[in-house]
């Protein structure tokens, strides 16, 4: 099958699910053949459009159909995020740059939750599209510094006003803060704010950073430009490294308040969870320096 025929096959579908009467359109009566579902001129004077418009997509020559056109036909055929993004391959040959549900991204499934508690001996966790945590395991929150005799936990919900704006990340947990750190993370928010900018969350933080003494002149400066940081190693201090059996202890205190932990590098092997685009999935691989 071609993305011609997938795509026929696609819409036909959509349109077969989907009584018109919802859309206030009397069921046609009389002789003739009828099929269940909207018919192209149904769809077509819903879009706004001539039928024939619309029967040139559903054939698939239409040779190039905006973004626009076609989340038009998605919304009007009730098409859920995959059928979308089934929708923008077949037709244009590439996944739609954002998503069509405004929430996409802020959830993701129980098991996806289930599945990172479950993980041991590997620090991972799932933030969504303002970087709040959906999901953390044990071995994460340990990282982060701790406080002599408490339980560890994780010093904030939103990981990027924690990285950003909290001294313990500036002057003790991440090392070369400024360079190594910011920089990128700050670029990373202006994207993301471009991509969901009706997203209180950051919103909020972009006032935030934007108004910080420290972290605002970085943020402001759009020298770079970043997306993701999968595949970055950075510099930091890991609270809750385990000193393998027959190692050297090289443990040490960052400052008299914190616990010991170990310097060393991170690297960040980030996914995406196709169930809730924009939300991502981390598995974090720490290497102490020797």
């Amino acid at each position: 099958m071609n993305n011609k025929e997938a795509l026929q096959q696609l819409l036909q579908l959509k349109r077969g699910e989907i009584d018109p009467s919802e859309f206030g359109i009397p069921k046609r009566t009389g002789r003739g053949r009828r099929s269940a579902g909207l018919s192209q001129a149904q769809v077509a004077q819903a879009l706004f459009v001539t039928e024939r418009t619309y029967a040139v997509l559903e054939r698939g020559d239409m040779a190039a159909p905006s973004r626009e056109f076609l989340d038009a036909v998605a919304t009007v055929l009730r098409m859920e995020e995959r059928e979308r993004t089934a929708l923008y391959v077949y037709a244009l040959g590439y996944e739609p740059p954002i998503p069509m549900d405004p929430t996409a991204g802020t959830n993701v499934a129980p098991a996806w939750q289930k599945a990172v508690n479950q993980v041991t001996g590997q620090p991972c966790y799932i933030n969504d599209v303002a970087w709040n945590v959906l999901a953390a395991n044990d071995d994460f929150v340990r990282m982060f510094p701790q406080v002599d005799d408490r339980t560890p936990r994780l010093p904030e919900q939103n990981l990027l006003r924690w990285m950003l704006l909290r001294e313990d990340a500036r002057e003790h947990h991440l090392v070369d803060w400024e360079k190594r750190w910011a920089a990128p993370v700050a670029a990373q928010l202006r994207t993301a704010l471009a991509a969901h900018p009706d997203n209180e969350d950051l919103q909020r933080l972009h006032e935030e950073v934007n108004e910080d003494p420290v972290a605002g002149p970085i943020y402001r400066n759009h020298n770079l430009a970043y997306v993701h940081p999968d595949g970055d190693t950075r510099i930091m201090r890991h609270a809750g490294f385990t000193v393998p059996q027959g190692s050297p202890d090289q443990r040490d205190r960052c400052c008299e308040r914190h616990s010991a932990s170990q310097l060393g590098h991170v690297t960040m092997c980030a996914a995406q969870p196709f169930g809730s685009p924009g939300a991502r999935f981390f598995f974090l691989v720490f290497e102490p320096w020797r």
